[in-house]
């Protein structure tokens, strides 16, 4: 049977470096190591550790020796393998100087833009391939708001007077 994992008592530095971090942390993960780091120096078992912060004693002891052999350091989220993002900063700046200009100036036949067609113009112009749902993505990140065209029956109203009335009025 193993034995509770427990690291070694921290210094009164280490402690508060590793309060403040948890608080300033946006990583959930993180924040859970440093809880897991916390408790340990606090004389919990892994076993006690893992009930409070719903994690496998083998997940605890994993972090643990891990905080030991690299500090702090250790603790921090480190990059996931996969694939890089295709829109860069760069590609982000474009797209937000195409929505401000009208689709006609990229020879596209409508007076808005979908986030179908801005795909596209960033395949055509810059060649990256992306889905219209990372172009959403991104223009929420640059504070632009996706909505269906509205259509209009102006044309109508114009040529018939009270063609577009609501009803009672």
């Amino acid at each position: 049977m193993c034995h509770p994992k427990i690291i070694k008592r921290l210094r009164a530095g280490q402690v508060a470096r590793l309060q403040r971090m948890y608080r300033e942390t946006h990583c959930p993960r993180t924040r859970i190591r440093i809880q897991m780091v916390l408790l340990s120096n606090q004389g919990r078992s892994a076993t006690e550790i893992s009930k409070i912060t719903q994690q496998s004693d083998d997940t605890i002891r994993r972090w643990l020796r891990r905080f030991e052999e690299e500090g702090l350091k250790g603790l921090i989220e480190r990059p996931h393998p996969g694939r890089s993002e295709q829109i860069t900063p760069a590609v982000e700046q474009f797209l937000g100087e195409c929505i401000q200009r009208s689709p006609r100036e990229f020879r596209i036949r409508r007076p808005t833009w979908t986030t179908a067609h801005l795909a596209g113009v960033l395949k055509r112009k810059l060649r990256v391939i992306v889905t219209d749902e990372c172009v959403r993505q991104h223009l929420l990140k640059l504070d632009f708001v996706c909505r269906r065209p509205t259509w209009t029956v102006k044309p109508l109203a114009q040529k018939r007077p009270g063609y577009a009335q609501k009803k009672g009025l």
